[in-house]
């Protein structure tokens, strides 16, 4: 028995093994993430055996022969670790982005072990890229942070002073913000914003953030794409307001509107956005469309006396 656990424990530490993510596994990767793949360890970074040996990785798709190599670059990227030629002494881990193209694709990579006395193993293991379920919720945020959809709210507070017998109002300023989140986009993305205002004499000012709230707003321009890096987790925050500054002479007795369409989403190398949803969950992929109203104020005539 002791001799079969022992066995049993080599097998092991000689086969793949490929660290988990979000992105998919080593073995059904979503295009576009990272993963590491090694032998003789117990993890990307730790080695338990082998030590001083030469290790060369390399991907075949043919069936075949799986010692006939592809060139990386194209459906693959190597991140770190030696591909192909002549390997590298302990290099037993290597790190793959796998690409859009590699999509429903099947791949074997394949590493050959040449010890010190210039013997030689292979070990190869399937690995079938699946297409990225890349996926954006957008929303409208209320006042208070909240997500709605196409939400209302009355206009801000009134600033009223009096300088002798004449009379100033500010009739206030305010942020109408979206949310767009994204999820399972394994690359940079972008979209385009178009804003279609209704807004009296307001002046707007049109400005996103990705990530947060807390950071600089960058300027934004209505029909200008947006350029959003890209996150190892698969997923990011954008945050777009419109800065509503009624100033002295936009009294809002009429109602204010801020609507913002999105098109143009797309993932580095074609990546398709699939689905896109509202705040209520519904899909609103074919016109993803979210609109802020700022209420009519009461149509307050001048005070009479008599």
């Amino acid at each position: 028995m002791k001799k079969l656990v022992f066995l049993l424990t080599a097998v092991v530490l000689t086969a793949f093994s490929s660290s988990v993510f979000a992105q998919g596994t080593g073995d059904a990767p979503v295009v576009g993430s990272s993963h590491d793949y090694w032998v003789n360890a117990t993890n990307e970074s730790t080695q338990t055996s082998g030590d001083g040996n030469n290790y060369t990785w390399w991907v075949s798709t043919n069936t075949t022969d799986l010692t006939v190599q592809e060139t990386a670059g194209t459906d693959f990227t190597v991140n770190s670790g030696t591909y192909a030629e002549t390997g590298g002494v302990n290099n037993f881990t290597i790190d793959i982005t796998w690409n859009n193209s590699a999509a429903g694709k099947t791949y074997y990579l394949v590493v050959e072990e040449t010890d010190t006395e210039g013997c030689k193993n292979l070990k190869a293991m399937a690995v079938q890229p699946v297409a990225s379920q890349f996926a954006l919720q957008f929303v409208a945020l209320a006042a208070n942070g909240d997500a709605g959809d196409d939400l209302d709210r009355c206009a801000p507070d009134i600033a009223i002073s009096a300088s002798g017998t004449t009379i100033s109002y500010d009739y206030g300023s305010e942020d109408l913000a979206f949310k767009l989140t994204a999820t399972d986009i394994f690359s940079a993305w972008n979209f385009t914003g178009t804003f279609n205002n209704s807004l009296g004499t307001a002046t707007p000012t049109l400005q996103y953030q990705v990530g947060g709230t807390d950071g600089s707003w960058s300027a934004f321009t209505s029909g200008d794409a947006v350029s959003v890096p890209y996150n190892a987790a698969g997923t990011e925050d954008v945050y777009v307001r419109v800065i509503v500054d009624n100033g002295t002479s936009e009294e809002g007795t009429t109602a204010q509107t801020v609507e913002l369409t999105l098109s143009d989403i797309e993932g580095t190398g074609g990546v398709a956005v699939t689905a896109i949803t509202d705040a209520s969950a519904t899909d609103i992929t074919t016109s993803p469309v979210q609109t802020q109203t700022v209420k009519a104020r009461p149509a307050t005539s001048g005070i009479g006396s008599n």
